[in-house]
């Protein structure tokens, strides 16, 4: 098998979007545990240079190598597979949340899906501060032209 081959497919079933966000968020997780892409590829049994593929979005690592990047980096089963339209079968039972949900939505962008959890937690955050009088109240939505 050639180099290629190791790091993984060059496309997959969420293709090029897929892999980017696989990357970005490999990349995110490797920095906060202040692993470098050497100590990874050594877990792996790869080479950093395939690592660094991932990264970039270049290859997309085989769904097997991606469940032991999840378990080898301790993340949420589906962290890194989900982007990609892997299920791990751990995830299966789990219930993924709202977070979760807006995260791999397939329809929103990145910088869509980060102003909607940030708008979930502006909302979640008003309902726990507010008097429960008025959490129980319905709410509709209206224009600031009707108000």
């Amino acid at each position: 098998m050639g180099g290629a081959a190791m790091a993984g497919r060059e496309s997959g079933s969420n293709g090029e979007d897929g892999r980017r966000r696989f990357g970005r968020l490999l990349a995110e997780a490797l920095k906060a545990r202040g692993m470098k892409q050497e100590h990874l590829a050594g877990l792996l049994g790869t080479t950093q240079s395939s690592v660094s593929g991932w990264i970039n979005g270049k290859y997309e690592p085989a769904a097997a190598t991606v469940f032991r990047i999840e378990q080898a980096l301790a993340l949420e089963p589906g962290h890194l597979s989900r982007p990609l339209g892997y299920l791990p079968v751990d995830a299966v039972s789990a219930p993924l949340g709202l977070e979760g949900a807006i995260h791999h939505s397939p329809e929103l962008d990145d910088e869509e899906k980060d102003v909607l959890v940030a708008l979930y937690h502006v909302l979640a955050a008003r309902r726990r501060t507010a008097p429960k009088a008025v959490r129980s109240t319905p709410r509709r939505l209206t224009s600031a032209a009707n108000r």
